[in-house]
């Protein structure tokens, strides 16, 4: 049978491997400890290699409150393809110079919860920066660096009090700025395509003040932070506003010797607007932004300006320069994300959510009752509790009212007449099976069309054969046929084209890998062993095969939820331990993620090798590998202890056909042994040959080399153990 691989699925395989992992370092400082915080190890190193559009699932993120989750994530260029990165400063005449910089290195990653449909998750991580955020229905939780202490932190914003955080007392001062009168615009219906949806270009300015106050005048740190805030503001505006956000233009300042003089808000705009109708008509956008980190009271912006030449512009000030952080070391918090998305709503089209008729709330006009889940246009942050009232979301009223804004705007927001990118596929298998390719999945088109193969390869280098499978060029796969001689890998190449007839080529890379083989035991039975031990205030799993078990049983599956009573049957509900140990099924060779959910500790094995560690004590917590199998019957063991408290151990599989389960009753098994297994080791060799001519002849009870039971070895033994001789 032919399975579908792709750089999705290698990708998602990759990261439930554990390629990269998001983990809860153990020791957490005072200070985090202070916000019942938990610290995090992000080493965004192991990403380097993930290419834009590629997903990627990433297991057990340690969550507030001891939970965890599993995060789907695609990565994204905030950047668009025309753009440009410039350090600005003063020559000696008083002009500005613009000198090139590298794109901030930073990686940004948007997408969801597995399983909650509903949820919001954002990162970006940078070399000096890290910020996230993962937001689901009743809870918003921030991730954040400390820029001095360097520790990366995750937080509950609802459960810290707001006093904790400090948050800053911000207005929007968009009431003052004249209006630009619009003519009414005929209401657009929703349902843009959100694979390809339009992009908002944005040209960003900043003050020195955001780089040498924030950031202690490093620009790459910067430049970091103002991608990353983009990034994060395009991850809420695909989904709620049905459109992108890129960077076409972004000027970072080396030093104190930039323009900008304004000390307000509505000061410091003018004078945006003033210099860059002046000077920056040649840069490419539809808004323009001023980053600001000085004290100007707020934001301000015009409203309904996208693509305007005079007045297309907003300014945030009052910029923290990282997520929020209730540390008291901060002087003022501020969310810096609700601050740019709430100006370039304005920008978009929309006033605030206590403007409307009727109110969507009325917390701008001092009623506070609908403050708790204030969303981005609203002014609830004014009301008790602060900027901890609000949510990352437009409200549903404001959303149809952007995007009728945007479906009548005189510019194009779709592509730039760029040419298609063809990215190169990396594929994992195991040879000997032919596999379909998506090699389209990972390929981008500017003009928002779906790319088509144009060519390929018939023959790859090493004389596989490549077809073309599916009658729709747009979602037709390449299959791979293997040939006749073994090989560890191949390559072949393919171009593609979009609607306009521009190419790209790019190749297939296929690593071809063994599966672990399946064991071969001589018969078996269902169920797994569970042996029993007593241990004295375990704190750690012990070296089981030191100690001697009390007691022994099989049991159908290891499924058992948290309870305070009896485990399973051991006879305790505290301070012991069991093994399980049997051989698991596996239906089709492929990558396989074992879980193992258990209070406390817990290890899981296949064969030899350790795939889950999950030891120590702790409550129900799930930790998770990946290993590739061969079809059929694998050793496999879980250690497992339990000092005080609820006792609890789940074993689960997902993999191939198998969606994420415990493991069912038909998958466990466990060895057996059959009378011609004369010594007893599992295996038919040659000792039991030595050991039955040894005991030749009549023979008493037991015995042993009796294998067909008639009291006698003789040649009929010899002859029953020769017809189930291993081939």
């Amino acid at each position: 049978m032919n399975m579908i691989i792709s750089t999705l699925l290698a990708s998602t395989a990759i990261a439930g491997s554990g390629a990269f992992t998001i983990d809860r370092v153990p020791e957490t400082p005072e200070e985090v400890a202070a916000f019942d915080g938990i610290v995090l190890d992000i080493d965004r190193t192991q990403l380097a290699d993930m290419r834009d559009g590629e997903r990627i699932v990433i297991n057990d993120v340690p969550m507030p409150g001891e939970e965890s989750v599993s995060l789907e994530l695609i990565r994204f260029n905030v950047f668009s393809e025309d753009a440009r990165v410039v350090v600005g400063s003063m020559d000696d005449d008083g002009e500005v110079e613009n000198q090139p910089m590298d794109f901030p290195d930073v990686i940004t990653l948007r997408g969801r919860i597995v399983g909650d449909p509903d949820s919001r998750v954002f990162l970006g991580l940078g070399d000096r920066t890290t910020n996230g955020l993962i937001e689901r229905p009743g809870q918003t939780c921030v991730i954040a660096r400390h820029p001095d202490a360097g520790w990366t932190a995750i937080y509950d914003l609802g459960r810290v009090d707001p006093a904790l955080m400090n948050w800053v007392d911000v207005t929007c001062g968009v009431e003052s700025i004249p209006q630009i009168a619009e003519a009414p615009r005929q209401a657009a219906p929703r349902g843009i395509d959100t694979d390809c949806p339009p992009r908002l270009r944005l040209a960003i300015e900043t003050d020195w003040q955001f780089t040498g106050n924030l950031f202690g005048g490093d620009v790459i740190a910067s430049g970091e932070y103002a991608a990353t805030l983009v990034a994060a503001m395009s991850s809420i505006y695909i989904v709620d506003l049905e459109v992108a956000v890129q960077i076409s233009y972004l000027r970072l300042w080396a030093d104190a010797m930039d323009p900008w003089t304004g000390g307000s808000s509505g000061d410091q705009l003018n004078e945006f607007v003033q210099y860059w109708n002046a000077n920056m008509g040649d840069v490419s956008r539809h808004l323009a932004h001023m980053f600001s980190g000085q004290n100007l009271g707020g934001g301000v912006a015009y409203v309904g300006v996208v693509c305007s030449p005079n007045y297309g512009y907003a300014v945030s000030g009052n910029l923290g320069g990282s997520f929020p952080l209730p540390i008291q070391d901060h002087s003022g918090n501020n969310w810096d994300l609700m601050v740019v998305c709430h100006e370039t709503g304005h920008n978009c089209g929309t006033g605030h959510t206590h403007d409307y008729n009727p109110p969507i709330d009325g917390c701008g006009n001092g009623d506070c009752e609908l403050a708790y889940g204030g969303t981005i246009m609203s002014y609830c942050h004014l009301c008790s509790g602060g900027i901890s009232n609000m949510v990352m979301s437009f409200h549903p009223t404001v959303q149809i009212n952007i995007e009728n804004y945007l479906a009548g705007v005189d510019c194009d927001l779709g592509g730039d007449g760029s040419p298609p990118s063809a990215q190169v596929d990396n594929v994992t298998a195991v040879f000997g099976t032919s596999f379909d390719i998506d090699v389209l999945l990972n390929d981008y088109t500017n003009d928002c069309t779906d790319p088509v193969i144009v060519e390929y390869d018939p023959i790859s280098y090493a004389g596989a054969t490549i077809q073309l499978v599916g009658d729709d060029p747009a979602s037709a796969v390449l299959r791979y046929v293997p040939g006749s001689e073994e090989v560890d890998g191949d390559i072949f190449q393919y171009s593609m084209s979009d609607g306009s007839g521009q190419q790209d080529s790019s190749g297939v890379i296929i690593d071809f890998i063994n599966p672990r083989p399946p064991d071969t035991p001589l018969a078996s039975e269902p169920g797994v062993q569970a042996r029993y031990y007593t241990l004295q205030d375990p704190t750690v799993l012990p070296d089981f095969d030191t100690l001697e078990p009390y007691a022994d049983e099989y049991v159908d599956q290891v499924n058992y939820p948290s309870t305070g009573g009896n485990f399973a049957g051991s006879g305790l509900s505290d301070n012991f331990g069991v093994v399980f140990e049997g051989l698991v099924d596996i239906p089709e060779a492929g990558t396989y993620t074992f879980y193992v959910n258990s209070d406390d500790g817990s290890r899981l094995f296949i064969g030899d090798e350790q795939i889950v560690d999950n030891d120590g004590l702790h409550g129900m917590n799930e930790e998770s590998g990946s290993i590739l199998l061969g079809a059929g019957l694998h050793e496999i063991r879980i250690d497992f202890f339990e000092r005080g408290g609820g006792a609890g151990c789940i074993v689960s599989i997902a993999g191939g056909s198998l969606s994420k389960q415990p493991i069912p009753v038909d998958m466990w098994a466990h060895a057996t042994t059959i009378p011609e297994d004369v010594t007893g080791d599992g295996v038919i060799n040659l000792d039991d040959i030595l050991l039955l001519l040894a005991e030749w002849g009549p023979c008493g009870d037991p015995c042993p080399g009796d294998v067909n039971g008639d009291s006698v070895i003789d040649i009929n033994d010899i002859l029953a153990i020769l017809a189930v001789w291993p081939t």
